[in-house]
């Protein structure tokens, strides 16, 4: 019951502070209510159809002038693969609803979270054109 309480403290003060916890080989972290950090990929949700954010994706990974890209799509999922500034870059967008979409970013082996937060406004900005 005690580790049950204390998650339910950490994960309280995640929600209300915006930080990390690293439990084992695993780190996580929360931000403004809007992006998670897993693991070396920084996540967040777009209220945008799969379409629209795929296209999105597409386009931030053109206008940072990314090398080497490819892209695979399914029904559900996809992933955009290249590198930008001699950094492996993955993005990962899977379909929640018909009109959210999540997207997961990682740059380089260990994950920046810096550069994965530039990409996601990149997508962002172009979503809202």
């Amino acid at each position: 019951m005690k580790i049950i309480a204390l998650l339910v403290g950490l994960l309280s003060l995640i929600a209300l502070t915006g930080c990390a916890i690293v439990a084992g080989d695993t780190v996580m972290g929360y931000e403004s209510g809007k992006f998670v950090y897993h693991d070396g990929s920084l996540q967040s949700t777009y209220k945008y159809p799969f379409d629209q954010v795929w296209d999105a994706a597409r386009k931030a990974m053109t206008d940072l002038k990314a090398t080497d890209v490819q892209a695979d799509r399914k029904i559900e999922k996809g992933t955009i693969d290249g590198v930008l500034y001699e950094e492996k870059v993955k993005i990962t967008m899977e379909y929640l609803t018909r009109t959210d979409t999540t997207v997961s970013v990682r740059v380089g082996t260990a994950g920046s979270n810096v550069a994965a937060k530039y990409i996601l406004d990149k997508i962002e900005a172009n979503l809202k054109q």
